[in-house]
């Protein structure tokens, strides 16, 4: 019985032991903005708020949001943290993100008409580590070009495909600091591009082949 209480005691402890490395490298890497390398993702998939993903840890949780708004963020915690936790937090990105409507009309009418690109960051949602932000100007010209232009498709955001497999999170940002977001996502083997607040657009083999090339 007490060799059994042993093992026991000794198993826990590793498990407790383990847990307080793997939360203390987490935590390190959500406060750098760097998602968490000893969870798994939530298998319900990504939430539908412009990509924002849920991951589990031994103990622990990490939600790294991206919301149309632009609440970019991770946060790390307990199991019992929640989305809606931070819904102060993201109600005052959703506020200054609607005045920017209401104050610029260029921003509800194209969503890839932004001037002067700066840079370009592309987040691979589906994988850990794989933000990459592109300066120089081929990768701009590159990645813009399949953006540009676009006149959506699908009338309205309402058309999205239910759960759809979302690949990239995509960034404009300008020498002003201002920016404009889409993602790129893939449904019944065909990929599109969701423009917030302006439709979907549907991308070719071959737009998409040209993201593909420049990330990889």
């Amino acid at each position: 019985m007490k060799k059994g209480l042993k093992i026991i005691s000794s198993v826990l402890g590793i498990v407790i032991i383990l847990g307080l490395i793997f939360f203390i490298v987490d935590y390190n890497r959500a406060k750098n903005n760097e998602r968490p390398i000893f969870c798994i993702k939530n298998p319900a998939g990504t939430i539908l708020d412009g990509g924002t993903v849920e991951f589990f840890g031994l103990g622990y949780k990490v939600i790294d949001f991206h919301t149309i708004a632009g609440f970019d963020d991770i946060k790390i915690g307990s199991w019992f943290m929640d989305y809606n936790d931070f819904n102060e937090e993201m109600q005052i990105y959703e506020k200054e993100f609607e005045e920017e409507l209401n104050k610029n009309n260029e921003y509800v009418i194209d969503l890839f008409e932004l001037k002067e690109i700066s840079s370009i960051t592309i987040d691979t949602l589906a994988q850990y580590d794989n933000k990459k932000e592109f300066k120089d100007e081929e990768s701009i010209e590159e990645i813009y070009d399949v953006f540009a232009d676009k006149r959506t498709h699908i009338e309205s955001v309402n058309d999205i495909p239910v759960n759809p497999d979302i690949l990239y999170f995509v960034k404009f940002k300008n020498d002003s600091g201002n920016y404009k977001s889409a993602y790129i996502y893939k449904k019944d083997n065909q990929y599109y591009i969701e423009q917030p607040y302006n439709g979907i657009y549907q991308l070719t083999e071959d737009e998409y082949t040209r993201i593909e090339k420049v990330v990889k």
